[in-house]
């Protein structure tokens, strides 16, 4: 595949929410020199310009960008097909509640240690409606087709990501960095900086934009960061891909895109 040395990628990091003012945005590039760097933060839309029209702002200078975006981009393969004629008080033709609830991808996850929340069943399916919509509105004021992408990525489109799983394969020191209460602000804002500090060596971000991402009540922009930092995974081949036999079902379903070391 085209490597990041040869050709220049913006990475864009979305941790889509099921309301615009929860959206963390981060924008970096992967450099000719390989190296990872955040050019721009954002936590929601801004005073007089929406997410649309901010994320637009960023994707249109630069001829090649991945949008790399947390939150489930399709539904599991049996939900649809058990609910397209399915009528109420009759039973669904798949018996397996599991099947129904979560996808290949979040199957094959939960034998890595992980457990992405249940697109059929959980309130994460809010998220992806507003991902899915957000696509649809950049492809417009953009002009751009923004597939989903799969290695080797050449052109602009968009992955999904999970920040939990790229934060695992490095075995950064997660605990409480989600933690929002206002008495539990010392100990977030702690974790949170410890995680900054563990992803120096391969993400680059100017003192500035560090100070913002850390005086957020929220951890929406730090997940955006990690966010491209799985971009910049998969761009340099180092995500695990569906086979070929599984690739089907992961273009029906979508497939998130993670480092396993």
């Amino acid at each position: 595949m085209p490597t990041p040395t040869t050709v220049p990628w913006t990475i864009v990091g979305v941790d889509c929410a099921s309301q615009d003012k929860h959206i963390g945005l981060t924008c970096g590039t992967l450099g000719a020199d390989n190296k990872l760097r955040i050019l721009e933060v954002s936590a929601g839309p801004g005073p007089d310009r929406s997410i649309v029209d901010l994320l637009a702002g960023w994707l249109l200078p630069h001829p090649r960008v991945l949008l790399a975006i947390d939150a489930p981009l399709g539904w599991p393969r049996r939900l649809t097909e058990s609910l397209q004629m399915h009528r109420a008080g009759e039973p669904l033709l798949e018996p397996k509640s599991t099947l129904l609830v979560r996808r290949m991808t979040d199957l094959r996850l939960r034998t890595l240690g992980h457990q992405p929340l249940d697109v059929g069943a959980d309130r994460i399916a809010y998220a992806a409606h507003r991902a899915l919509r957000l696509l649809g509105e950049l492809r417009q004021a953009t002009g751009r087709a923004l597939p989903l992408l799969w290695p080797p990525a050449s052109d602009s489109g968009a992955i999904e990501v999970y920040p939990a799983a790229t934060m695992r394969a490095r075995n950064l020191i997660t605990a409480g960095y989600k933690k929002n209460a206002a008495s539990e602000r010392p100990a977030a804002l702690a974790a949170r900086q410890k995680i900054l500090a563990q992803l120096a060596p391969e993400l680059e971000l100017g003192a500035a934009l560090r100070e913002r991402v850390l005086a957020a009540p929220r951890e929406d922009m730090l997940d955006a960061a990690v966010c491209v930092l799985a971009g910049a995974d998969f761009l340099r081949g180092e995500c695990t891909a569906p086979t070929p036999d599984e690739r089907p079902l992961a273009e029906l379903e979508g497939w998130i895109w993670h480092r396993t070391n």
